[in-house]
Order: C-alpha cells, then structure tokens, then sequence
C-alpha cells in the first residue's frame, strides 16, 4: 500500500516537472503562427515549432512521435532512468560496462573544491594545472542537466581557478577532439552523432542517427536545442545529408542547406569513416545495457575512435525526425505499442 501510494506521488511529481518543461519548451520557441493552427498541434500533442520542421503535407502527423509522446510517455520505458538523469552515476556504470571508449572524468566540483574520480592524486588541483598547462584542455557540465547548458571549456590553469570558485555539482572531464572529417565542417565545438536505439524481442536495433554541428550560436557544444544545426544520416552508407536549422535560432522555418551556415564547410555527402564498424559496435555496447531498452546515444567520432560522450534514456526526437517520421519504422512502433506509449491505431489529422 505504502509502496504504491510512494509511486503515484513519484509519477505525480515527474508529471507536473514534465508539464513544466513544456510550458517553457512551448514558450522559449517563439515561433509566430495563428492561434487556430496552434490550438490544432497542441490538440495533437505538438509544439508549435513542429509545424515548421515537420513536413505535415508530406506524411501523416501520426506517424511522428509527437512532443507530449516525449514528455509524458517514452520516460517511463526503462526502469533505472534516473541513473542515466546524474551524469557522475552515468559515467560509473559505462565506464564499468563499456570500459574503453568512454571519456576521463578527471573531477567533480562540490562546493567550490575539486574531488578526484578518475584521477586519484593526492592535489588534484595541481595535478588538472599541469595538465591543462601541457597545452590540453577539459570540459566542464553540469552534474545534472541537459541541451548543453552552462557547459564549459576550460583551457588555462588560470581560468580553473577562476571558474572552479562558487562552482557545485559540476563534473571535469577530457576535452575529446573531433576527427578530422568533422572538424573541418565546425572547428570550435565536439560535433557529435545522435543515436536512438531499442532493444526489443530481435535484439538491439538501431532505430536512426543524425549528425550535430556547432554554429557560434551554440558553441562550445553541438546541441540542437542550444543553435546547434542537425543533419540526417544514411544509416546504410553513413554519408550525411543536408543540414538543418533549428528555426528557433535560425527562423525561415524548416531551413536547409549544404553547407555549414558560419564556416562555408560542405555537409551534404560527406561520408563518416568506418561507418559500418561504429554501428556494429555501437549494436554491442547497446545489448550489453539490454536492460535499458531505449536509448539516445550521443557518440563523437574522434582520432582516436568512437567515444561515448553520453546516454539518454528519453531522448528529445525532433532532429531525428527532420526528414521523415520515426513511426514510420514498424519496429519500433511495435516497440512502442509494447511499451505502451502509442496505440496502434492513428487517427487522421484535420487542421482547423
């Protein structure tokens, strides 16, 4: 009884932070529309934003997932979600799962004062000083958070100490290099490649991908939802399509181009290396964490290999749904079906 009674009052906590979180979703957009055809996509579970990015003519609004799908459903399919939610605990369990492949967390900031994770010394200040004097850099986050915010590069022993005073609940972690294929395109940011996959009754599956770039509006991170720019993947052959603009950031609605909007890079046609081992390896990494059954992965592609930068256990869903809708996908429609986060029956869309 007591126990039940403690999940009602967890699920009616996470529902209003979730109706929150989309009331300033909502709010931040800023896209103009008549408040007819808004009142039609909030009816159907969308933002406002969606009608510029979706191409609703073209398909069926039911085969998109919609935003109230994410905000309110698809955070109930994995049961230990909340480890994914802190990133130190996060970076615990990969780095004993996956082992290689996953970033040094050198430090976490607890009020004001450096602790040492992966690297245990005895001064750990002076120890990231001389690292960072060696010409390196690290990458500080938010323990808990996310789309990027208040991330930082910290290059100097000097902008350490200024940066680490009043500072909690942060995490320091390596700073990881772009390969070269994408830091041509967008020199100044981790451009990193968004994943969904499920793991279902036929094993893990590889849902679709979409490659993030930094623009100065974003910078230093790639997040979409901070100016960054998104361009689909091919999942057979791993060469990039078109990227585009959030028109949140960008206006003129679903906006597209081939090259990148501040360095005049090309994007459309470039081809990731070794494209057909990272998904297979990414496949395994996603069956080793079965127990997690859907996940957003976002993977840097470095000189060094691939790199796990993070994982999401409810992953926003529009950059992956810019050129086509995911329920497309009859597999994973029949995994959300089981999971109960859609009906299998859509229902027309008539716009007022």
């Amino acid at each position: 009884m007591v126990s039940t009674l403690k999940q009602r009052v967890k699920r009616l906590i996470a529902d209003a932070a979730s109706v929150l979180a989309w009331i300033e979703e909502e709010h931040k957009t800023g896209i103009r529309l008549r408040l007819d055809k808004k009142l039609s996509l909030w009816a159907r579970g969308f933002f406002s934003r969606s009608a510029l990015m979706f191409d609703f003519e073209k398909y069926d609004p039911d085969l998109f997932v919609s935003g109230y799908t994410r905000y309110f459903r698809t955070g109930r399919i994995n049961k230990y979600n909340d480890i994914l939610g802190n990133k130190l605990a996060c970076h615990f369990m990969m780095k004993c799962l996956f082992g290689t492949g996953v970033p040094l967390t050198m430090a976490v900031v607890i009020d004001g004062s450096l602790v040492g994770i992966d690297v245990q010394d005895n001064d750990i200040v002076s120890w990231l000083c001389d690292y960072l004097n060696g010409g390196r850099s690290v990458f500080a986050k938010p323990v808990v958070g996310s789309k990027g915010k208040n991330a930082s590069v910290i290059s100097t022993a000097d902008e350490l100490r200024k940066w680490v005073s009043g500072k909690d609940g942060y995490i320091i972690t390596e700073a990881i290099r772009s390969h070269e294929y994408s830091a041509k395109i967008f020199p100044h940011s981790l451009n990193t490649i968004r994943f969904l996959t499920i793991v279902d009754d036929g094993g893990p599956y590889i849902v679709g991908a979409v490659h993030r770039f930094g623009t100065m509006k974003s910078a230093p991170v790639d997040n979409w939802s901070s100016g960054g720019i998104a361009s689909t993947i091919d999942l057979r052959t791993g060469v990039l399509g078109p990227a585009v603009l959030n028109p949140t950031f960008f206006g003129n609605g679903h906006r597209r181009s081939r090259f990148h909007p501040d360095t005049g890079a090309m994007i459309e046609g470039v081809p990731i290396p070794h494209w057909s081992q990272l998904c297979d390896s990414l496949l395994r990494l996603a069956n080793r964490v079965s127990f997690l059954p859907y996940l957003g992965w976002d993977i840097a592609v470095s000189p060094e290999g691939i790199r796990i930068i993070e994982i999401n256990g409810n992953t926003g869903l529009d950059m992956l749904q810019l050129e086509r809708p995911l329920l497309i996908d009859k597999r994973l429609r029949q995994f959300y079906v089981a999971h109960r986060i859609i009906r299998d029956s859509p229902r027309p869309f008539h716009d007022q």
